[in-house]
């Protein structure tokens, strides 16, 4: 089980990673590709905070406080894994962690946040939006996650 895991986490931060070095290397920044009859949009953005670009201009609290989150986040899937069955949580959890990790990579690496997947809606402030893999997988990890401690 933990080696399939294990697999998941690292094919997921890989993928994400990928993307990025791809948008790094082939966009300019501010240029956009459309696709899915330009509903999905692709362009390169980076963030150097947390969420929306808050705390941008404090880049040793994003480092630092990246860092804290990673090694919290490690300590609670190591006594996660440890236990037996739980096994919806534990799928979350290595979602959710490859997620985080490829983000806390290019905050301590890079010193910000590569993003590149936007959608094109009617609302302006969600069509400004930009994320990448690692924020979908946070999200759906955290999801799945929540659901397997409620079936305990």
């Amino acid at each position: 089980m933990l080696s399939w895991m294990t697999g998941l986490f690292a094919g997921l931060l890989g993928l994400d990673e990928l993307f990025k070095q791809y948008v790094e290397e082939n966009l300019e920044h501010g240029e956009q590709k459309e696709f899915c009859g330009g509903k999905l949009v692709v362009r390169k953005v980076y963030n150097r905070g947390f969420l929306l670009n808050a705390l941008d201009h404090h880049p040793k609290v994003v480092k630092g406080a990246s860092a804290f989150a990673g090694l919290s986040l490690l300590g609670y899937d190591i006594f996660a894994f440890l236990r037996r069955g739980h096994y919806l949580e534990k799928l979350g959890l290595a979602i959710a962690s490859a997620g985080a990790a490829s983000n806390i990579f290019d905050r301590l690496v890079r010193g910000k946040v590569i993003d590149y997947i936007g959608f094109r809606v009617e609302n302006s402030f969600l069509a400004k939006l930009t994320a990448n893999l690692g924020d979908f997988y946070l999200a759906i990890g955290a999801f799945l996650t929540a659901i397997g401690n409620i079936r305990k």
